[in-house]
């Protein structure tokens, strides 16, 4: 009986960038001598490839709550530490086609004055699912508040 061959490892190259899809909806843990590490399957061009993560990068698949099926894209940077130059691996969400939340209306397309508490809530959601699209990018909440004070004045605007 032939002996199932393990996938092979994903390396990137430094300035390397690869669009990646997961295969299981759960990472396989365990430590060895280096310490905890998190194998995914995942697919890159076709090719079933496994993945270890490391923690910055397990960390965003966990909190993006990412299962088998989704999209995201790794590239592979020039990082320092210290004197030393390494490589820092840098996670990007695929952008999904989402559809646009409906915004409360009266019936002839028009919005209705007295629904902007619901109208702010849907550009507070809004605003979170945009900073959470740029998985690496440090967003503060006065950076929600601003995103999300945008949308609601560019759709309230002709009330």
């Amino acid at each position: 009986m032939p002996e199932k061959q393990n996938p092979p490892k994903l390396e990137l190259q430094l300035n390397e960038s690869a669009k990646l899809k997961l295969l299981k909806d759960k990472c396989y843990e365990g430590s060895s001598s280096y310490g905890t590490y998190y194998l995914y399957s995942v697919e890159q061009e076709g090719v079933e490839k496994a993945f270890f993560a490391p923690v910055e990068v397990h960390q965003q698949i966990v909190q993006h709550r990412l299962k088998a099926g989704d999209e995201f894209r790794l590239s592979k940077v020039a990082g320092q530490n210290g004197k030393k130059i390494t490589g820092q691996l840098i996670f990007e969400l695929e952008q999904k086609a989402v559809a646009p939340q409906q915004l409360p209306t009266n019936g002839n397309g028009q919005l209705k004055k007295d629904d902007l508490r619901e109208i702010m809530r849907l550009c507070i959601a809004d605003a979170i699912d945009i900073t959470k699209s740029f998985g690496n990018v440090p967003f503060q909440n006065e950076d929600i508040r601003a995103i999300s004070s945008c949308l609601f004045i560019a759709r309230t605007r002709n009330i």
